[in-house]
This record gives structure tokens, C-alpha cells and sequence, in this order.
């Protein structure tokens, strides 16, 4: 029944992300599971990801356009002035302001065009949307004009909305108490007022009838939706009392990292390697990533004299000229996850919650280091499982990375820990969870005349 509700022809799915590979990945991953369901979709995200989505039957591919249509994966060619930023919390805002929010208008005009197209007017369309895709806002908002949809978040990054039982986001710092944390996310949101400010003149042109659910810019990413689905299990967030009832944690989307074939070596080195040594992942997320020194270097150099195997996973980093890889180290441009983490015993990372979500689900213990964007959250929550070893630190030093990993792999503690979050995963659907998420939305929305047009 709920089936054949969802494959009926007047549904219409729209999938939006933001034009970077931890964005665009997990929803090209639910893609692929909703076209195997015959279900019809249109995938708006950056012109560079149309070839890695072109295989899904069903699916249409419409790119951004303008200063929306940009990628992560070398921000320095599309936003120059970026160089000039100091790393840290000032490029973090800049990021934000001119990044994210800087995209509005471009990512609005585009999901507008996509939802008024003479195919999809009489349609029941569900959008399913990145909640870093700040396009949404003006016809969550009310803007005159704009087709209004049902909207369901995705969220994968750590969730940034403030509670009474949570310190503010960005320190990745435990409960100070519920005293101590309302202020202190009363002060967050304060020091926030410029980004804010920027996305009020951002909305001001679409005379939006309603307003922003919060004054902490930032939170808005996780509220304006009809539902949020959180792709994790809540054993990797802090505890809040005082959730929204339309957020739900729903596990991950595995699968779907890349078309791309493993390497020559993948047989030998790693399914039907004969050492018994462990085998070992590092990689760095694609925002502050450029610098293989940071992490992937340091990394090789820990593992050079240990007895383990080490697959450098370098997406689009490259390796220095100069430098040699020790016999026990392989580096692969990519691998997809779901062909190498069967084999994985321990992953690096520098706090891509993603990547972190999916190691945890293959039942991987992990060392972390990483300060940048939202990784300082995530890291102290990939820490706070059990799991995990947080360096605390953008730049750690060949020996601390030693240490960690020698430490993860001689004491069963971790493993086990990562088993327990693996099972928790398991025990959820995410696939599952996100159709009953669009039959809900199918029911309420369009159950209503007063839902059904333009506002």
C-alpha cells in the first residue's frame, strides 16, 4: 500500500544539494535506492556532479547557475578572494556569507524554474533538500510568487540547533548546565548578528510573509523544513530535551561514493592480502583539506615504521612530487567506501561527519583530528561515542598520530564501542524512513487546497 502510493505517477520527487561531494553524495545514494523503486526525480545540484549522477534511470539532472554553481572541491578558482580570509572562524563566516548564503538567489531562481516547469505544475512534488541549500528560505518563507512545496531536510553534518542541554555549536564543548549553556548560546547567536544581518538583505527582495524560526543564522539550516531527517543514530549526538517532533534521526545513506573502478593494486594489497597486518584509511573532507601536510602526510609518516597497511583515499589532493610513499602505504585518487571499509580496521579523518557516520556504520574505530567548519563538533562527538580518538588539533604531529592509532588498534575498547554504533545503524532504515517521510508529506500537503498553489 504505502508502495503504491509513492509509485504513483503524479509523484514527483526534487533533490537539492549544495556542489560538494559530502552534499551531493548521500543524496545521490538516496537517488539511486528511489529509482530502483521506478520513482521519478529531478536532482538539482552544481554542473560538475551531472556525470556522477547520469547512470540513475529516472533522474533528472539540472545544474545550478551563476555564483551557485560553484565546487568545493577547488573553492580557490571560483572565489579567489577566499585567499585572503585567515583560516579558522573569520574563513568559517566567510564561508557562510559568501558561500552558502551568497548562493540564495541563484539556488532559489534555479529550484523555482524546476518546480514551475509545465511537467511538474500538476504534480505532486516532494522536495528533499541538503539543509545547507539555502535556496529553500523564500518559499518556506511565503514569498509572493514562488511554488510552495513540502520541504524535508537532510542533514549531514553535526546538528547545530541550540538547546538547553547543549553548549553552543562550534566548540565542540560538553553541557556546561542549563544555566550556563542558554547563556552562553544567547552569546553564540549574538556574535552571529553580521551573518544574520547578511541573510535578512539576502531575504529582503521576496517579501517573504513570515520569518526566520531563529536569530541564530546558522539554526535556520535545521528548522525552516516540514521534516528533518538527521543521518545519523542518536548515540553520536548530545542528548536535547526540547527537539522539534518534526526532526528524526534516521541512520545513513551508504553506498554510492563513486563510479570509479578501485585501483590495479586493490585485489592484492587488499582483499586478498596474506600479512594479517591491519589495514588502514586516511582522508581529509574537501573544504580545508588542500593541505595534505595537515593530516594525510603525517598520517604516512606515523604509519611508515608500524606493522599495518595504509590506503591514502585523496579525493582530489594530490600527492608532492618530492615525496615517497614507504612499501606500506598505497595512495588511490578514490575508493569507494563500500568496497574498501569490509577490509578497514582503523580510519583517519579529519572530522568529515560523514565519512564518520559511515565508518561508525561499518563497525570502524576511528582517530580524528580536525578544527575547521563543523569539525570541531564532530570530532569531540565522534570522541564522546567511545570510538573514536580526538587529537583535538588541525596539524597533529607524527607521534600523537602514532600513539592514537597504536592505542585504537592494542585496546578492544574502541572496536567494540564502533560494533555498538554499527548495530545501532543497522537497526535503522534510512530509505525507509525517508519514503514514510514523503507519504506523510504527500498526505498533509496536498490533502489541502490552501497548500496546493502559488502564495
Amino acid at each position: 500500500m504505502a508502495t503504491r502510493l509513492i509509485l504513483d505517477s503524479d509523484v514527483h520527487l526534487v533533490l537539492s544539494a549544495c556542489p560538494a561531494y559530502g552534499h551531493v553524495r548521500p543524496l545521490r545514494s538516496l537517488a539511486q535506492s528511489l529509482s530502483e523503486l521506478g520513482i521519478y526525480m529531478t536532482f538539482i545540484t552544481g554542473s560538475a556532479f551531472r556525470e556522477s549522477l547520469s547512470h540513475i534511470k529516472g533522474l533528472d539532472v539540472v545544474p545550478l547557475t551563476g555564483k551557485a554553481d560553484y565546487s568545493m572541491d577547488d573553492l580557490a578558482k571560483f572565489f579567489p578572494e577566499r585567499a585572503n580570509v585567515p583560516k579558522g572562524p573569520f574563513q568559517f563566516l566567510w564561508d557562510m556569507e559568501n558561500v552558502f548564503f551568497g548562493s540564495l538567489p541563484e539556488q532559489h531562481k534555479v529550484l523555482q524554474s524546476v518546480l514551475k516547469r509545465p511537467d511538474l505544475v500538476n504534480k505532486k512534488v516532494v522536495l528533499i533538500s541538503d539543509a545547507a541549500f539555502t535556496g529553500c528560505m523564500p518559499m518556506i518563507l511565503g514569498s509572493p510568487g514562488t511554488r510552495r512545496v513540502p520541504l524535508i531536510g537532510t542533514s549531514f553534518f553535526p546538528l547545530a540547533v541550540q538547546s538547553k542541554d547543549t553548549a553552543p555549536f562550534g566548540m565542540g564543548l560538553p553541557s556546561q548546565g542549563e544555566a550556563k549553556n542558554m547563556e552562553m548560546n544567547a552569546q553564540a547567536t549574538q556574535m552571529l548578528s553580521g551573518l544574520g544581518d547578511f541573510l535578512d538583505q539576502q531575504l529582503k527582495p521576496y517579501n517573504c510573509t513570515k520569518t526566520l524560526p531563529s536569530r541564530n543564522p546558522i539554526e535556520n539550516w535545521f528548522l525552516i523544513q516540514d521534516i528533518l531527517m538527521q543521518l545519523c543514530v542518536p548515540a553520536m549526538e548530545p542528548y536535547r530535551s526540547d527537539l522539534r517532533p518534526s526532526f528524526r534521526y534516521i541512520g545513513t545513506f551508504t553506498g554510492a561514493n563513486t563510479l570509479r573502478s578501485p585501483p590495479d593494486w586493490f585485489s592484492s594489497f587488499v582483499e586478498n592480502d596474506k600479512s594479517g597486518k591491519p589495514l588502514l584509511m586516511v582522508s581529509q573532507g574537501t573544504i580545508a583539506g588542500g593541505d595534505v601536510s595537515e593530516l594525510i602526510l603525517p598520517t604516512i609518516k606515523a604509519c611508515a615504521d608500524l606493522p599495518v597497511r595504509l590506503i591514502v583515499c585523496a579525493v582530489a589532493l594530490q600527492k608532492p612530487a618530492d615525496f615517497v610513499l614507504p612499501e606500506n602505504c598505497k595512495w588511490a585518487e578514490w575508493i569507494p567506501y563500500e568496497l574498501l571499509f569490509p577490509h578497514v580496521n582503523l580510519v583517519v579523518n579529519n572530522g568529515g561527519y560523514s565519512a564518520i557516520c559511515q565508518a561508525f556504520a561499518a563497525g570502524i574505530p576511528m582517530v580524528v583530528a580536525g578544527l575547521t567548519e563543523d569539525k570541531a563538533e564532530a570530532t569531540a562527538r565522534s570522541a564522546a561515542t567511545g570510538a573514536a580518538i580526538n587529537l583535538a588539533t588541525q596539524t597533529p604531529s607524527v607521534e600523537h598520530l602514532r600513539d592514537a592509532i597504536q592505542k585504537v588498534l592494542q585496546e578492544p575498547s574502541y572496536k567494540a564501542k564502533a560494533m555498538g554504533l554499527k548495530r545501532d545503524f543497522a537497526e535503522c532504515d534510512a530509505v525507509g524512513s525517508m519514503i514514510e517521510g514523503i507519504q506523510e508529506m504527500i498526505g498533509k500537503f496536498y490533502g489541502t487546497a490552501e497548500m496546493n498553489g502559488e502564495h
